[in-house]
């Protein structure tokens, strides 16, 4: 674990303030509404100092840790709502494959089978098959931390950054939501709110497609890692 432990932890310590940036801002903004950006930027200079930025990256750090629960069915919806699929491999695929193995020859050579079928295999002679992915990919884990340490510790920074870009997206479109009710609060809508909303909206979205890209990564170097590592033992 010495390895997993210290190889991860200062990332996941910075990914986590880093996610909850957004909603520190979003929640700064809604007490302290500002006109415009030069106005953003005065209240930051004359509120912070280095005590209140270090109880700030404190604060972001547990924001980031308590939302993702919340963060992770924003991610799925999105996920639904865009037909996005973060699996390297389709459920279907991977565990659906019942009948398909109870009809499969014992003596069958692993060799002659395709990448797929062969994966599929291999998982339901070293881990079993579960029902859903969650509970496989939590079964191929506990393998690699016996079989092959080195990829699971980069599916787990992976993993990281997928949180880090998942809670980012969801405290983008908070603040994004905050910007639009303060252009009422101000009582003075201008050209500069209105963006700020907007990109504040598509920096969510931009976020969102890299977290999917993160959580597809992990999938892969979980499912690969997993692989080698059997076919070698």
């Amino acid at each position: 674990m010495d390895l997993f432990k210290f190889a991860l932890g200062p990332y996941e310590f910075f990914a986590a303030i880093l996610g909850g940036v957004p909603l520190i801002l979003a929640i700064f903004l809604l007490y302290n509404p500002a006109i415009s950006l030069q106005a953003f930027i005065g209240l930051i200079l004359t509120k912070f100092s280095l005590q209140v930025v270090i109880a700030l990256a404190f604060a972001s750090y547990l924001l980031g840790g308590l939302a993702q629960g919340v963060t992770w069915k924003f991610f799925l919806a999105l996920c639904s709502l865009s037909k996005r699929d973060f699996d390297y491999f389709p459920a279907e695929i991977l565990l659906n494959r019942g009948e398909w193995l109870q009809g499969l020859a014992k003596d069958t050579d692993p060799k002659t089978l395709d990448f797929e079928n062969r994966l599929v295999l291999l998982l339901h002679d070293k881990v079993g098959m579960p029902k859903t992915m969650n509970h496989l990919y939590s079964r191929v884990c506990s393998y690699l931390k016996e079989n092959n340490r080195p990829s699971l510790v980069t599916a787990d920074l992976y993993q990281a950054t997928h949180i880090m870009y998942r809670n980012i997206s969801f405290g983008l479109l908070i603040l994004g939501g905050v910007f639009w009710v303060n252009i009422f609060r101000v009582g003075a809508a201008s050209f500069e709110q209105v963006a700020l909303f907007f990109g504040a909206l598509v920096l969510s979205y931009i976020a969102f497609v890299r977290s999917v890209s993160f959580k597809r990564w992990y999938a892969r170097e979980v499912l690969l890692g997993f692989y080698f590592a059997a076919c070698g033992n």
